[in-house]
């Protein structure tokens, strides 16, 4: 399995916020490495997306009142992402910021735009660095962690692989009374699903005081996207490098899930439906996406981001995916190329009205 990492081709590193901590706020070394190395990635023909936060009062030290804490991190997270910028830049690397929040992963509106953002992105060779917008967020500043937004930014990039730096070689099998700095046993691979890693999982939490318990969660919700998940000590020199070439290194958890079928379980059932595309018959195919010239007729009223049913002139349904496009404007592009979006609504947002990743097809068409 470690092998198979090697031929991947989408990550989603997280750096946590302990790696890169300074008594002063940050460490610009620890970050200039870390840049370096997510350049090298890119440079083998990687696209990589770095997940870097600020913790809750990471300027302090101490634990805050939310809305100070908010404050405090949006001070912290400025600075954060101009060491990041500068240190992507002297590696080589273009960057650019993505500010999200959880509540943005869950509107379907706002996971379109974000999703469509990033994707332009990588096809353009871009390093984003994604960071929780500490002046809206409050589920990460609350809890002391923003660990779980990197595995949401797997499921919105479809990442191959996950990988979590920390301070810390991996999951461990610790022993009650052994010193904080004595040697552990390091797990090399397991199944993210894994009972087992629940009991390491508090063990180590109780052991190095750090909470390694949200670092499963995320491991898991990762997997549920058919992501596998490396954690790892970011403090290694050459730890992606390693990780890249398959080596055992940290822990890697493994996925049972194909991205595809978790994806097409969310789409067919967790969303409910907001219209309805008649496609022209015989133009469809379940490898691609629904272009405006496959489209008869549109029925609802619906929003860019919303489901809609897509079904042959006989009324039967084929597939459902998420709409690039508002109703009023699919009545107003039906038909049409996309050198006439522009004409037609003032705006290109995506080539197609659905795109293929946010298509699942229900039977052959």
């Amino acid at each position: 399995m470690r092998e198979a990492i090697a031929t991947t081709q989408r990550w989603v590193i997280h750096v946590d916020n302990r790696l890169i901590a300074a008594t002063d706020g940050f460490n610009p070394d620890a970050i200039g490495r870390l840049a370096a190395q997510s350049m090298a990635l890119r440079q083998r023909g990687l696209e990589v997306v770095v997940v870097s936060t600020p913790g809750a009062g990471a300027s302090t030290g101490v634990a805050l009142p939310l809305h100070q804490a908010q404050a405090l991190a949006a001070i912290d997270q400025i600075r954060l992402t101009q060491l990041w910028a500068q240190a992507l830049a002297h590696a080589g690397a273009q960057s650019a910021q993505i500010l999200l929040t959880q509540d943005d992963l869950s509107h379907r509106k706002h996971y379109l735009n974000a999703r469509s953002t990033l994707q332009v992105l990588l096809g353009q060779g871009v390093i984003p660095l994604v960071s929780e917008n500490c002046a809206l967020a409050t589920h990460g500043i609350r809890a002391g962690n923003t660990d779980s937004l990197g595995a949401l930014v797997v499921n919105l990039v479809q990442a191959d692989v996950y990988i979590l730096l920390t301070e810390l070689e991996g999951f461990l099998i610790t022993s009650q009374g052994l010193e904080t700095d004595q040697a552990t046993a390091v797990i090399d691979e397991a199944a993210a699903g894994d009972a087992s890693l629940d009991r390491y999982a508090h063990d180590m939490t109780e052991h190095f005081g750090v909470d390694v318990r949200s670092w499963l969660r995320s491991a898991r919700l990762a997997a549920r996207s058919g992501a596998h998940t490396v954690i790892a000590d970011g403090r290694q020199d050459g730890i992606l490098d390693a990780i890249a070439a398959g080596a055992s290194v940290g822990t890697l958890l493994i996925s049972d899930t194909h991205p595809a079928a978790s994806r097409g379980r969310w789409l067919s059932n967790q969303l409910p439906m907001r219209g309805t595309l008649e496609i022209i018959d015989g133009s469809a195919s379940a490898t691609t996406g629904i272009t405006a010239l496959m489209i008869l007729r549109s029925e609802g009223v619906f929003q860019r981001g919303d489901m809609v049913v897509c079904r042959g002139a006989d009324g039967v349904e084929w597939a459902r995916g998420l709409v690039n496009y508002s109703s009023q404007e699919i009545q107003k592009l039906r038909g049409q190329f996309v050198e006439a979006f522009s004409r037609q609504i003032g705006y290109v947002a995506e080539p197609d009205i659905i795109s293929r990743e946010n298509l699942v097809v229900v039977k052959a068409p």
